[in-house]
């Protein structure tokens, strides 16, 4: 329902802005606001003391979709009113409003347990349109191989106990996967000392042996008639000391393969650890709340009428905010998983590669609210639909509904996977988005080279990718305050300082796309390309059963640095940070000029801390800073373009510390960006009498 001041200010007023309620202490305590549908999302979610701003827009409609509106609500300063306050806020809400658009759920079962009467027939709804009638899950089937199992699986064909099977290169059978929090309470581990017991059909584990998340688990996957279930924490063997270090090395790289060749992915979204299990029960807290009822609203232009309220946000509320999605190594097994189930606070949502649903809207979320679902889904068809071939051949790739670019995925992967803890950083930072690294990697290569007589083949390692590799340097830590340490001892001991992952934190990664009108880039001590060197993969060896399944261990070996240590030929120019300016001053340099420039540290500067700076790459801007593009062959003719007569420089570079002893070896502490710069400027940045040789560890 709405109450009667948002359905007079913000309907029948047919305004399209003004200002909501100046406070929100309370809401709880009015029945009436408690039960309108914006007041009660507001007040909790908003400061109580803030007022916030709204405004109304209707949203693009199809010949299916007619009657969708947007209103927004910004944060606004209590004495802005108009056009001025738009952009004024920190914080925002929206929600969308639905007319003759949506099929919501009327009822809902009172508990998530896999039971005619609980959530199994919607499951089983599901997974039939899934396999039935989704062509883009039935491309992704196809070209999954069948024949493709894991090393290990949990047999759940027994109902009193488990036990652990080693496969073979004959069988074919389905499996699901758990995607789960280990958190803080013991749980059951397959280690070398207990391997014999484990995996003895007579023996294995009792039921009561196992944590409700692994019982609810084996039981979805009986109930779905599935024979099978993949658990990281008794399919691979684990590390039990020096002397029994378990076999993730070999097993942790095959991942991807596990949760693409997987019938079904199930995720315990709000379970902190073992003893939360994946079914919820409502018998005592009904979950009316969830369904979606239709609000009456009076406002004429074609608003009066039944509408359904639903947050913007609705996926990532219901979902991507539990804590199973805070941690990293879930990331890869949310975008590499075919389909996933997922139990969460209040109902169970669906994710495959055509459909993102929940129990309360059962045929999907509405378009204008399906936004990052949809691109997730359009990103897991992509990365599901490359399938991995022999080292001689190349990936197979097909083509997804959108031929977005792998660069832009990739950027925003690591921004999300960053985004999200590890309990581990020190062994886990780049193994945990391996899977999703390994898979665009084989794309890059399977899509070619941007320069045809560029015949490099394009390899990762430390995070980064080779072509390039001097723009990608310039990768930035987002928030560093948020962190009373980004740079753990720990991670700096297996990583170089120039990778993201020796750090943690939020990354932003920079586009590696060369500007046209770039004139000066660092190079390596030869005059060449800045590049890395990875190990050979000679000592990596396969086993028949591991190749009989089209297993390349070559291929889905994580590679390894030859060396921390990069070698660049740069000018290093002296300064120190200011606090005050949130800077850094050079004597060489105006101050008027360092404006010019944006500094990102890595971690929280003291005041007067000695920073070097390196500028990686400069190009030409023009007095409104766009691109300077010259082409001297296409001077006369129709598309060229002229080089003005006053042009400026923008770019970026690194802040690095060290530069004492023989070799000049620094490392990272951040990075900066400037525009505007004239030549002179410049030339005290990148003067020729200055370049000379450094290390970069």
């Amino acid at each position: 329902m709405l109450c009667k001041f948002c359905q007079q200010t913000i309907f029948a007023s047919r305004r399209r802005w003004g200002l909501h309620r100046k406070d929100y202490r309370d809401v709880d305590k009015d029945p009436e606001l408690e039960k309108c549908t914006v007041c009660s999302h507001l007040g909790k979610n908003v400061d109580v003391d803030c007022a916030y701003r709204w405004t109304i827009r209707w949203l693009s409609a199809t010949r299916e979709d007619q009657k969708c509106m947007l209103i927004t609500f910004r944060q606004s300063d209590n004495h802005l009113s108009g056009p001025q306050a738009e952009n004024h806020g920190e914080t925002s809400h929206s929600t969308g409003h639905f007319k003759d658009t949506i099929t919501p759920a009327t009822t809902l079962p009172k508990t998530t347990n896999i039971t005619p009467s609980g959530s199994l027939p919607q499951i089983q709804s599901w997974i039939h349109e899934c396999s039935t009638s989704h062509e883009r899950c039935q491309a992704i089937q196809s070209s999954t191989s069948s024949s493709w199992l894991p090393t290990r699986l949990i047999d759940v064909s027994n109902p009193s106990k488990i036990h652990i099977i080693t496969t073979s290169p004959s069988m074919k059978e389905r499996y699901t996967t758990l995607s789960h929090c280990w958190g803080s309470i013991e749980i059951i581990k397959l280690i070398q000392a207990n391997y014999a017991q484990l995996t003895d059909p007579s023996v294995g584990v009792n039921w009561d042996k196992l944590t409700k998340t692994f019982q609810d688990a084996i039981t979805v996957t009986r109930a779905l008639g599935v024979k099978y279930i993949w658990i990281d924490s008794l399919c691979i063997v684990q590390w039990d000391g020096e002397k029994a270090p378990g076999d993730f090395k070999t097993e942790g790289q095959l991942m991807h393969l596990v949760y693409r060749n997987s019938f079904l992915n199930l995720a315990g979204a709000d379970s902190k650890d073992g003893s939360q299990g994946l079914f919820r029960s409502y018998e005592k807290n009904p979950r009316q709340r969830v369904l979606h009822e239709p609000v009456k609203i009076e406002g004429g232009r074609g608003i009066t009428g039944e509408w359904y309220i639903l947050p913007k946000d609705y996926w990532r509320h219901e979902l991507l905010d539990k804590i199973l999605y805070t941690r990293g190594w879930v990331f890869q097994e949310r975008m590499l998983a075919p389909r996933i189930l997922h139990f969460s606070t209040h109902q169970l949502l669906w994710d495959c590669a055509t459909l993102s649903a929940s129990e309360s809207l059962p045929q999907g979320l509405p378009r204008q609210i399906d936004t990052i679902s949809a691109t997730e889904r359009h990103w897991r068809e992509r990365l599901l639909l490359m399938r991995s071939a022999p080292d001689n051949q190349p990936a197979l790739i097909r083509a997804g509904t959108a031929d977005d670019s792998l660069e832009t995925f990739w950027i925003d992967s690591v921004r999300n996977y960053t985004r999200c803890e590890l309990t581990n950083y020190i062994s886990d930072r780049l193994h945990a988005i391996w899977g999703v690294a390994k898979v665009v990697r084989d794309g890059l290569r399977e899509e070619g080279s941007w320069d045809e007589n560029d015949h490099q083949e394009e390899e990762y390692a430390a995070g980064l990718w080779s072509k390039n590799l001097y723009l990608q340097l310039a990768w930035r830590v987002v928030n560093p305050r948020l962190r009373e340490e980004t740079r753990l001892p720990g991670l700096q001991g297996i990583h170089p300082s120039w990778s993201w992952a020796s750090t943690i934190g939020e990354i932003s990664l920079q586009s590696r796309l060369r500007l046209a009108g770039t004139w000066y880039r660092v190079r390596h001590h030869d005059g060449g390309e800045v590049r890395f060197e990875v190990k050979g993969l000679g000592d990596v060896e396969g086993s028949p059963e591991l190749a009989a399944r089209g297993v390349e261990p070559k291929r889905d070996h994580q590679p390894e640095l030859v060396s921390k240590k990069l070698a660049v030929r740069g000018v290093t120019v002296r300064g120190f940070w200011d606090q005050k300016t949130q800077g850094v001053q050079v004597s060489v340099v105006d101050v008027a000029v360092v404006k010019r420039f944006d500094f990102f540290p890595d971690i929280v500067l003291e005041e007067g801390r000695e920073v070097y700076l390196l500028v990686l790459s400069a190009h030409e801007t023009d007095e409104h800073g766009q691109l300077v593009m010259v082409d001297d062959s296409a001077f006369g003719s129709e598309v060229s373009w002229r080089k003005p007569k006053v042009t400026y420089n923008s770019g970026t570079g690194l802040m690095l510390e060290g530069g004492v002893g023989i070799e000049n070896e620094y490392k990272r502490i951040g990075a900066f960006r400037f525009q505007g710069l004239g030549k002179d400027d410049m030339r005290v940045l990148v003067d020729e009498t200055g370049v000379k040789n450094i290390w970069i560890l």
